[in-house]
């Protein structure tokens, strides 16, 4: 009976053992603040004022809107290891 017992509780910590962390994405819209044209580095601050940075100085310049498609990370809770997939040109902002 005690094998039994044992056996079964050994087996329902395995199933609720699950390692994997689920990652979702979400869209986060940034002002293009300063590019690093020998590192190759975008940095942006978004509506917050978080800074964020992405390779590809090519295609942007100051004061370009980006929307980027963020990774959460497997962290829903917070922002501030979210991954950048990828970023797109969507305007430019006049002062």
């Amino acid at each position: 009976m005690k094998t039994m017992m044992m056996m079964m509780m050994i087996t329902m910590m395995m199933m609720n053992n699950n390692t994997t962390t689920q990652h979702d994405t979400h869209m986060r819209a940034m002002i293009v603040t300063q590019l690093d044209y020998t590192q190759d580095i975008v940095t942006c601050v978004d509506a917050v004022g978080y800074e964020w940075e992405f390779y590809g100085c090519e295609d942007y310049a100051v004061n370009d809107l980006v929307c980027t498609l963020m990774d959460d990370n497997g962290t829903p809770d917070t922002i501030l290891d979210d991954i950048i997939i990828d970023a797109e040109y969507t305007g430019y902002w006049m002062e």
